[in-house]
């Protein structure tokens, strides 16, 4: 319990980064617009990526891009781009343009509330290369890849606080058969 208390406190740093952004995006909760960016011979430098470990199906998935600076990774106002999308479950693909090729961290919220907010105690996070979360969030360094022109893909696994109890691991199965 004591671990799970030391994650939830210094995962704090993690709300900051769920607030509300400008980005360069045009309908940043449009799926199919997204998705259209990340087609097959588009110009310009994308992430497709695909996020597994849903808890269910409740709420948005909200995906943000943060640059190369070690320093701007997770700090409030220093995201790129942010996208909201409605939750459809496991396996869901989630198209999120890039400002163009380079190195970038990515982050993934399952905002379950749909209240844009990051809350550690009912919502599942994820980061680009899948880092183990520990006592804290992941370093930059860790979280970190490189995006050529075109379409980068990638899998993000969900991690939940209070999310891997038997019962939800069979609701995350049921989710992977739909």
């Amino acid at each position: 319990m004591l671990g799970k208390i030391r994650t939830v406190l210094s995962l704090a740093i993690i709300a900051a980064a769920a607030t509300p952004a400008l980005s360069f995006i045009e309908d940043p909760v449009a799926l199919e617009h997204d998705m259209a960016r990340c087609a097959d011979g588009q110009t310009g430098a994308a992430v497709l990526v695909r996020i597994e470990d849903f808890k269910d199906t409740e709420g948005n998935v909200r995906a943000q891009i943060y640059g190369s600076d070690p320093d701007d990774f997770l700090e409030k106002g220093k995201k790129l781009v942010r996208v909201d999308v409605p939750t459809v479950g496991d396996g869901q693909e989630v198209c999120v343009p890039l400002p163009e090729p380079g190195t970038y961290a990515l982050v993934i919220l399952h905002d379950r509330n749909s209240n844009g907010k990051a809350d550690f105690f009912s919502e599942g996070f994820g980061f680009s290369n899948n880092p183990k979360l520990s006592l804290g969030p992941p370093d930059a360094k860790d979280v970190m890849f490189d995006a050529a022109a075109g379409t980068t893909r990638m899998t993000v696994t969900l991690s939940y606080i209070f999310g891997g109890d038997e019962e939800n691991k069979d609701k995350r199965r049921q989710l992977r058969r739909r």
